[in-house]
């Protein structure tokens, strides 16, 4: 089981996971380039997933709690 101080440390990486996230996508958005856009939404993309899986066994610690 997780401590509470390693927990706050998982929730403020979640957040900027999540704040990177937002950025490749806005990045990906906003370029012209195909292949560099495609890039940046594969990037984006499985961050995305790396994000929700965190969360997800985020959520379920804290449930056990």
């Amino acid at each position: 089981m997780l401590s509470d101080k390693e927990l706050t440390q998982l929730e403020d990486f979640l957040t900027k996971e999540q704040a990177f996230i937002k950025s490749m996508y806005y990045i990906a958005h906003n370029i012209e380039d195909t292949q560099t856009k495609q890039l940046f939404q594969k990037v984006a993309s499985k961050a995305q997933q790396d994000f929700d899986v965190m969360s997800k066994h985020l959520s379920a610690g804290k449930s056990l709690q």
